[in-house]
């Protein structure tokens, strides 16, 4: 850098746009996003799909870590944290009425 950078000028330059770049948060989809917190003993979830307020954005994984991180320190020292999130009723009766099928595209023995 030079000793005075008043002098200096932009040579070059790129805007870059991404439509859509971001999910759009519709009213009342959070509700479908798991909290950090699980019903399985020592796994916590975090990325950008979990549920906080950043929805499908490199901020919102970054919190999602955070608030995962917050997760285990408190699992860590038994200091309470928030609590697990319901899975909506539907999703579960959805779920169970499933059966396991194999994965399209696998072969193998």
């Amino acid at each position: 850098l030079p000793a005075n950078p008043d002098g200096a000028k932009l040579r070059k330059f790129a805007v870059v746009r991404t439509p859509r770049s971001v999910y759009a948060a519709i009213p009342g989809r959070n509700k479908y996003r798991p909290s950090q917190k699980t019903p399985v003993p020592n796994l916590t979830l975090c990325g950008c799909y979990t549920s906080q307020k950043y929805l499908g954005s490199m901020e919102g994984a970054t919190l999602s870590g955070k608030l995962a991180a917050e997760q285990i320190a408190a699992r860590a020292v038994d200091a309470p944290a928030p609590g697990l999130k319901e899975v909506q009723p539907h999703v579960v009766e959805a779920a169970a009425a499933l059966s396991p099928r194999d994965p399209v595209g696998c072969r193998g023995d």
